[in-house]
């Protein structure tokens, strides 16, 4: 990697401010002042230094991020605020979302860089359930109840069995492993209901836990293991 590409990751700066930096003759490699800005590093041994404080070098991110209304799991205004806006300390990694929620769903949405561990968390194969808090416009029956456990209907196929947890006649948790396009919207159609209000809560053992709205924080170890074949 080049070493003002390295700047750039490791103190999240343009590659104009990283020139800069690299003039200011307070990065030392491996003992040496270094300013070439395509200076190559071997990431697995080189040792970088600025303002004598160690740089590390971290290829993988993983946040959990309490969505608000308003906003968009894509990086375009597309109806609402990118939900990047809110991790702009991390504007120089190139993030995306491990599963989307619509612009009107809250909730915890899983935001990384590493695109095989996003394809684990959304894959059906992975049998990762999602677990939703759905109010509703009508009262849940036990038919409609049924049938989501079994699996509706839907104009693509039908979809795999649900899980359905009764809060009250208008409040359920459901829980899915697929994320087909509005799916839950979709399921409570079918069985004729409609939803008020959705909202996330978990992925697999995922919890959004005491995390306020608006707010994220980084994945433990333990946390990204779970999808890590």
């Amino acid at each position: 990697m080049r070493l003002d590409q390295f700047l750039q990751k490791t103190l999240g700066v343009s590659r104009q401010d990283a020139r800069s930096i690299l003039k200011s003759k307070k990065v030392v490699v491996n003992g040496e002042m270094v300013k070439q800005a395509k200076h190559q590093l071997d990431l697995s041994q080189d040792r970088v230094f600025y303002c004598d404080d160690e740089l590390v070098y971290q290829e993988f991110f993983y946040f959990m991020l309490n969505k608000p209304k308003g906003f968009v799991s894509s990086h375009t205004h597309d109806g609402g605020t990118p939900i990047y806006d809110l991790l702009e300390d991390y504007s120089f990694v190139d993030l995306h979302c491990a599963g989307r929620l619509d612009v009107d769903t809250t909730g915890l949405v899983l935001v990384t860089n590493d695109g095989q561990w996003s394809h684990r968390v959304a894959h059906p194969n992975q049998n990762c359930f999602k677990r939703y808090l759905v109010t509703l416009a009508n009262e849940i029956t036990k038919g409609a109840i049924a049938q989501l456990e079994n699996g509706v209907e839907l104009h693509e196929g039908k979809a795999l069995p649900a899980k359905v947890e009764v809060i009250s006649p208008r409040q359920i948790y459901l829980e899915i492993s697929e994320g087909k396009f509005h799916q839950v919207k979709r399921m409570l159609k079918a069985v004729g209901n409609e939803v008020v209000e959705l909202h996330r809560d978990r992925i697999g053992s995922i919890s959004l836990g005491d995390l306020a709205e608006g707010d994220y924080r980084e994945l433990t170890d333990a946390e990204i293991e779970e999808f890590v074949a």
